[in-house]
């Protein structure tokens, strides 16, 4: 294990941000150019990074203690989302240690900077994060990597207890992320809304190293509950050109997830009880036009689904093409409800202390929705549900197929700037018909386009249809298919499973895609 230290003898360092205002017109040409740089040379220096981050967040949190508070001379009221916090860093590499690109090197010298500490530090105690929870997390464990399945490239980590993820931003997502601050803070304290809340934006510099780009780093609060293992994730987005997962491994593919496979698995959305889908409707028609304001696009509703009652063979007769592997996979991470009316788990041996923080994200709650006289959560069995507050779902058009619900705006940084302009244009050029259906379009009807797609393909109001079994009750079984369909359904699956093994496993993607006129959804699924 390779040693860690933090020169001692060197006291925080204070200063103020020389940031250039954000510009949403920007073009960013220096961004886009850099960007490629910062990812490959922060690839290179993951593990360094991590180590020292991880020691930065701990000790810069010492510096914030408002009993312990000492005016400095560069700070001035009015500025405190300017700020920095900074401190020096000598990270020793072990002998046999494989850091990527480093050939001599026996040592790292490193700056961490905590931008606007003090922002951030009241914001999240506002949401409900103390000083000692959020030191928690980071204090006693390496922070873990994870496949970022996104196209932008950013580096990706989670900490050991899966409460928060680490990613590497561009700098001027960091500058709009700066300036929005104050406002930002208010928007998540001051009103019900489903942002992602960014908890901490970070600073790395190497400055031994010559022509070394400043790497920024955020840290946000994980939408999916550490102890449930969610058993799909999806990223939405509401366009429908290119959006299916190109990962053929299904283990991986269940949790990386994108518009057409949801269009694919539940082609009649999913039931939610209808206060709660008017209540929804509303927080998420208020946040998309509060990112359209700010000439935001291309951001994404992540969307968690945890199954409650089917077995992981009956799943598998929804996901055919996900394979053998994939059941075993879901296998060993499912909720089983039996006739003894006991909920237990393979993977995880003991239930969750009532004390214990699962997510700071509770997607009822921080829709504003009281579901107190509701009865979705068992108050005797249902732990999970009662700590997370998820929202209650049914897939429609089955018989009562229960799940809970995870969800949250995020990738909230990306403006539509002159670069993308000219990427939209471009394709409103090459493919005019299909211009709308494309990931990256401008503010205005990006947000038309996900918000309809939201509540008319995912969300369904159940409006008086909407029997929420009880845990305590036994579970009716799927509605059974008659041998000509089962045959017909077996042969399609068989053949599907088929051409998923062959290497046109992209062709075939793109063949399943659904196409679009005049901005309508035309199902042509298989």
């Amino acid at each position: 294990m390779a040693a860690e230290s933090s020169d001692s003898e060197v006291e925080t360092k204070n200063g103020l941000l020389n940031f250039e205002l954000w510009n949403p017109f920007d073009l960013h040409v220096m961004s886009y150019i850099r960007s490629p740089m910062q990812q490959h040379f922060a690839t290179e220096k993951s593990n360094v990074i991590c180590r020292a981050l991880r020691l930065a967040v701990v000790d810069l949190l010492d510096t914030i203690d408002k009993n312990n508070y000492r005016e400095d001379d560069t700070t001035i009221i009015g500025t405190e989302h300017r700020t920095f916090r900074s401190r020096h860093y000598h990270v020793k590499i072990d002998e046999g240690e494989n850091i990527t690109g480093n050939t001599f090197e026996q040592s790292f010298e490193l700056d961490v900077s905590a931008l606007a500490p003090l922002v951030f530090y009241q914001l999240r105690n506002d949401i409900g994060i103390s000083n000692e929870e959020f030191r928690h997390s980071f204090a006693h464990e390496q922070l873990r990597d994870f496949t970022n399945p996104g196209k932008s490239g950013s580096l990706m980590y989670k900490t050991n207890d899966d409460l928060y993820i680490i990613k590497t931003l561009r700098d001027y997502e960091a500058r709009l992320l700066i300036q929005i601050l104050p406002g930002y803070h208010i928007q998540l304290t001051h009103r019900s809304t489903i942002l992602n809340r960014y908890v901490g934006l970070y600073a790395i510099r190497f400055p031994k190293l010559l022509s070394t780009p400043e790497i920024y780093v955020v840290v946000m609060v994980n939408a999916l509950p550490s102890y449930l293992k969610i058993n799909e994730i999806y990223d939405l987005k509401g366009s429908t050109i290119g959006r299916r997962s190109r990962i053929s491994h299904p283990q991986e593919r269940l949790h990386a997830l994108k518009d057409l496979d949801f269009l694919e698995f539940y082609p009649n959305g999913i039931r939610i009880p209808s206060k709660i889908y008017h209540r929804l409707q509303k927080v998420i028609l208020n946040d998309a036009k509060a990112l359209r304001k700010l000439n935001i696009t291309d951001f994404s509703l992540i969307l968690g689904v945890h199954h409650i009652d089917v077995n992981p063979e009956e799943l598998a007769e929804y996901h055919p093409a996900l394979g053998l592997s994939a059941l075993f996979h879901m296998s060993k991470r499912f909720y089983v409800i039996d006739e003894n009316k006991t909920i237990e788990t393979i993977e995880t041996i003991e239930k969750p202390n009532n004390n214990e923080v699962l997510s700071y994200l509770k997607p009822l709650k921080i829709i504003g929705y009281d579901a107190t006289d509701d009865h979705f959560y068992d108050h005797d069995m249902d732990d999970i549900g009662l700590l997370t507050c998820p929202i209650p779902g049914i897939i429609n058009n089955t018989n009562n197929q229960r799940v809970y619900i995870y969800i949250a705006f995020v990738d909230m940084l990306q403006t539509f700037d002159s670069f993308k302009l000219i990427e939209a244009t471009l394709k409103k050029i090459s493919d005019p018909y299909r211009t709308l259906q494309y990931s990256v379009i401008e503010p205005k009807e990006y947000e038309k386009r996900i918000t309809k797609f939201l509540f008319e393909k995912i969300f369904i109001d159940a409006e008086n249809d909407f029997q929420w079994v009880k845990n305590d009750q036994v579970v009716l079984p799927i509605e059974k298919e008659t041998k000509s369909e089962k045959r017909k359904h077996k042969k399609h699956r068989h053949h599907k499973h088929k051409q998923s093994e062959t290497k046109d496993f992209e062709a075939h993607q793109d063949q399943a895609e659904i196409s679009v006129q005049n901005g309508d959804f035309i199902d042509l699924r298989l």
